[in-house]
């Protein structure tokens, strides 16, 4: 858990611009995440693994270390990713896990194929008022190309609580529908 928590605070300092707005994970500058947070989160890291036990913050850890490995956004490996997903789908298994598991899906397999896994979960009442679920719909269906239905995803989005910069950053992807 130590692990978890120091590598994504390690992130906290380029989550957010200047003016206030989040940066996604991909675009963020990661000459602005702490090093001594992330050696923190990598040394515990490390020693969680020694034991033969494996608990779904072990795999979330493992998810943020790989990102956090990457140099950058572009260089992220995303079928380590997937498959930590997948892993963690069998040890805590929830509609959240199943969400995050559908961006992985669509950044190896495509947008069909994440659109595809979001579906599976379409309906989930645990997501109902989840903002991200309809925002990941929304950025599933804009890389389709169907910037219509990519709009009233980010608006049904927006509808759900979230924070005010998470809902400059809807506003945003909403005018990327044109």
């Amino acid at each position: 858990l130590a692990a978890l928590f120091a590598l994504q605070a390690a992130r906290f300092a380029a989550r957010v611009n200047a003016s206030g707005d989040l940066v996604p994970l991909e675009e963020q500058d990661r000459g602005l995440w702490d090093a001594r947070l992330l050696a923190c989160g990598f040394r515990h890291f490390d020693a969680s693994m020694s034991g033969d036990r494996v608990t779904g913050y072990h795999i979330q850890a493992a998810i943020a270390a790989t990102h956090a490995r990457a140099a950058h956004g572009g260089e992220t490996p995303w079928g380590v990713i997937l498959a930590l997903y997948d892993q963690l789908m069998t040890v805590e298994p929830s509609a959240v896990v199943a969400l995050n598991r559908a961006v992985a899906v669509w950044r190896v397999h495509g947008a069909e194929a994440g659109l595809q896994a979001w579906r599976a979960i379409e309906g989930d009442a645990k997501l109902r008022e989840y903002h991200l679920y309809r925002a990941v719909e929304g950025h599933l269906l804009l890389a389709l190309g169907d910037r219509e239905s990519a709009a009233r995803s980010f608006r049904a989005a927006m509808e759900c609580p979230c924070t005010e910069p998470e809902r400059r950053l809807l506003r945003r992807k909403l005018g990327e529908c044109g």
